[in-house]
């Protein structure tokens, strides 16, 4: 691998100081498999391709659909446990703030709270999560999600006690845009509070699912983050479908991948007016930063996925633990692509040791 030292980098990673705070959701992730066919108690496939299923549900038409379904696990999910606990586990110091429980820390959290800063505002949400091979269907239940503001936030945690946060904080989270109704009130008041002390702080946002919301409301979104944006950082890290619809914005396509990607990426970064844009998919990571040549790196493909619910999440806590530890471009990628790698392969979050292991595979 060019221009990377698994040395600096574990180094850099467990000698960071640093501490994040992600806010403001919190998912229940149940997860299960779609059984095609079985001829005996033990003996079954599954659906392993998304368009096999689709062609399943299609051939049906608008008649009755009768499914099978195994429970793979019950665990966390969600923008701020995910990121949090990936970044928590290669060194950072954490707090989530979010919906982990109402008077007591629902069970599918307990893991994360043994890394991680619990502060909660209400239950979970719950998504019920359909793995296939290639990717991943996901239906949630928002609940308490959808009235999530920041009048919730201070009446809940207590205006103090968030700006202390916030203070001690080198990168705060908000997201996900799309599952959030109040993001572009909680992303204003996050900005508004944070002390003028010379500290720089970032704000990290994932937008997730671009059909949910309207083009207008991502337009007044972007209008915003680009605003504040003058006074704070910004960083934007998108999956290639919210990437695609992105720079579509701008005249642009994600068609070509490769050397032309990080050109195309410091366009729109220019264009958003923010300090850092991020493109993920299962080949590749990008990114465009102020002050750094923007960077491609390939990422070795799975063919076989243990795990993809909370991938890109595990990929942006990779990013971001290594931006704190003041690692280059071209490194960061590195470490979010061998981060990802690890949790879709062995189906848990990776330790530095293990996301470091990584490092040194290219081809599989």
């Amino acid at each position: 691998m060019s221009r990377i030292e698994p040395p600096k980098i574990r180094k850099n990673l467990e000698d960071s100081k640093v501490k994040i705070t992600m806010l403001a959701d919190g998912f229940v992730d149940e997860v299960w498999e779609i059984v095609e066919a079985r001829t005996g108690p033990e003996d079954y496939t599954l659906y392993e391709k998304m368009n096999q299923f689709a062609n399943r549900i299609l051939k049906a038409g608008s008649g009755g659909l009768g499914l099978e379904l195994i429970k793979k696990r019950r665990t966390f999910g969600g923008f701020a446990a995910n990121i949090g606990y990936a970044a928590a586990n290669l060194g950072v110091d954490t707090t989530l703030m979010g919906v982990f429980g109402k008077d007591t820390i629902d069970p599918s959290f307990v893991e994360v709270g043994e890394l991680c800063t619990l502060v909660s505002l209400d239950e979970p949400a719950v998504t019920q999560v359909f793995e296939f091979g290639d990717g991943k269907l996901l239906m949630t239940n928002l609940g308490p999600i959808l009235t999530i503001d920041w009048k919730v936030i201070e009446e809940t945690v207590g205006l103090e006690k968030i700006k202390s946060l916030l203070e001690q904080s080198d990168i705060i989270g908000v997201g996900y845009w799309s599952l959030m109704p109040y993001f572009d009130e909680i992303v204003e008041k996050v900005c508004e509070h944070l002390p003028e002390d010379g500290k720089k702080r970032r704000l990290f946002f994932d937008l997730a699912d671009l059909h949910k919301k309207s083009v207008d409301s991502l337009k007044t979104s972007l209008a915003l983050i680009k605003a504040l944006g003058k006074k704070t950082p910004m960083t934007l890290s998108l999956n290639e479908h919210e990437a695609a619809a992105i720079f579509g914005l701008y005249g642009e396509t994600l068609d070509d991948v490769g050397q032309p990607l990080p050109e195309k990426l410091e366009k729109v970064r220019k264009c958003l007016g923010i300090d850092e844009l991020v493109v993920h998919d299962p080949h590749y990571g990008a990114a465009a930063s102020e002050g750094e040549e923007p960077a491609y790196v390939k990422a070795s493909f799975c063919t076989h996925v243990v795990r993809s619910a909370g991938a890109g999440d595990n990929f942006n806590g990779g990013y971001i633990a290594a931006k704190l530890a003041g690692l280059d471009i071209v490194e960061r990628l590195h470490v979010a692509n061998a981060t990802v790698g690890h949790f879709i392969r062995v189906g848990e979050f990776p330790s530095v040791e293990q996301m470091v292991a990584r490092l040194n595979i290219t081809e599989e």
